[in-house]
């Protein structure tokens, strides 16, 4: 009798995760859990704890506020309650909670987790800053570096706490739209980490070399780049090759359409779902959340798979790699520099450049000495990772010259160097990190 799991009248996963408060009053209401009278009693605070924080919002001056308003200060004071009924381990808490605490202590208590969860948020962001993936998916660097930043500086947590004023468009897999306001932007932030965590698995030129065999101009699309990785890899394993390996040849595709093509959904399902857990053993992956997103993601698959396996068409799923194309390496010496007209016409060609394939035309016609190119890439002419396409098409001489210029004390760092100049001094310490080992010792050896 001891193992039988407890009974809760009112079940978690019926009430509604945007409106929390309000499904879990009414269900209980429903069930007769609240009487007429502690039902009373509730909306009556409501409306007090309303009238204060309308108070609050006027500054005292007048207790009248548009209907809009009023309506959006009651749904934030609703949600900071739920966000503090959410915090226990099952609804029966809950309810007790309801009826036997003020609304005004549920609403207090509840705007103290919403600070505490904003603080969380912004630390999670700016570590995501910090270690993001090396990229030009133009989605995932705007959402990171612009999109997300405007919900830490509009977001009120007194008078709006259920709103999300954020502008987010790289997609994540298994994103909880259920959720809003700082719940939603966790949630976002906790996952992306996650999935960058997966990715970092595997270098930067891999993961380039995927998103181009799945789109040549993958950096406009609106992709998620850890499921396409993890599609990828439970490919790999489900063809018994090296899970290290993100590519899938030709002959893979033919050995999974005639290895899967046959099976029930049931029997498909267990595989993906036996693929997933293999995956995250080999890759030594123990964080049970990240396993728990990996295996999601990998059960997702199903329904696409199914389709692609009736349609002989597992190009669709399963991705073969591609290189991008050479670029011929620049090579400079270390010589005059051009004049400074001559400098600031190029600077400005630049600059007016929409495409990095158009920048790096120019550099590679106009620019023939490492100090010039120290100017271009200090001269606010590239952004994020456009220094990535730049420091890939030079040679190891060339960037071990640049590796020259970065200080070697940090009180030289700290005090003498500009922010445009630490830009591109971090994102070359990216690039060659990204490196294999062989190239990097060599490139450092030159120095």
């Amino acid at each position: 009798m001891n193992n039988i799991e407890k009974y809760h009248l009112i079940k978690r996963e019926k009430l509604n995760e945007t409106f929390y408060f309000q499904s879990l009053l009414e269900e209980g209401y429903h069930l007769k859990l609240l009487t007429d009278s502690e039902f009373e009693s509730i909306q009556l605070q409501s409306i007090q704890l309303l009238a204060k924080q309308t108070e609050r919002y006027t500054g005292g001056e007048s207790s009248s506020v548009k209907v809009e308003k009023a309506q959006g200060i009651m749904q934030s004071i609703f949600y900071c309650i739920g966000i503090y009924l959410k915090s226990f381990p099952d609804t029966d808490i809950s309810i007790a909670t309801l009826k036997h605490k003020p609304l005004s202590d549920l609403f207090r208590q509840g705007k103290q987790l919403v600070r505490l969860q904003l603080d969380s948020a912004r630390q999670l962001l700016s570590a995501i800053q910090n270690d993001s993936i090396i990229t030009d998916n133009c989605a995932y660097n705007d959402t990171i570096q612009n999109g997300l930043p405007i919900f830490f500086s509009a977001y009120d947590v007194d008078f709006a706490a259920h709103d999300t004023p954020a502008s987010i468009d790289y997609p994540l897999s298994n994103d909880r739209m259920d959720l809003v306001g700082i719940e939603y932007i966790y949630c976002y932030l906790q996952k992306l980490s996650l999935e960058n965590q997966f990715c970092r698995h595997f270098t930067s030129p891999a993961i380039h070399c995927l998103l181009r065999g799945y789109d040549d101009h993958y950096q406009d699309l609106l992709i998620n780049i850890f499921e396409l990785v993890l599609t990828n890899l439970v490919g790999s394993v489900l063809a018994l090759r090296n899970v290290l390996q993100l590519n899938i040849e030709p002959q893979d595709r033919q050995y999974l359409q005639q290895k899967l093509v046959n099976l029930s959904d049931d029997q498909l399902d267990t595989m993906l779902e036996d693929a997933s857990t293999k995956l995250c053993k080999e890759l030594n992956i123990s964080d049970r959340l990240l396993k728990e997103h990996v295996v999601a993601t990998a059960m997702n698959l199903s329904p696409r798979l199914k389709n692609a396996l009736e349609n002989n068409g597992l190009e669709s799923i399963f991705i073969s790699l591609k290189a991008p194309p050479k670029q011929p390496t620049f090579q400079f010496e270390d010589g005059e520099k051009m004049d400074d007209e001559s400098f600031r016409t190029v600077a400005n060609e630049i600059r007016e450049c929409r495409y990095v394939s158009d920048k790096l035309a120019i550099i590679q016609r106009e620019i023939h000495s490492i100090a010039d190119l120290v100017d271009i890439l200090e001269g606010y002419c590239l952004f994020d990772t456009e220094f990535i396409e730049i420091f890939q098409s030079l040679g190891d001489m060339e960037l071990a010259l640049l590796f020259k210029r970065l200080p070697t004390h940090m009180i030289d760092y700290d005090f003498h160097i500009t922010e445009n100049e630490k830009e591109w001094h971090n994102w070359l310490n990216r690039f060659v990190n990204e490196l294999d080992l062989t190239r990097r010792e060599g490139i450092r050896h030159l120095t």
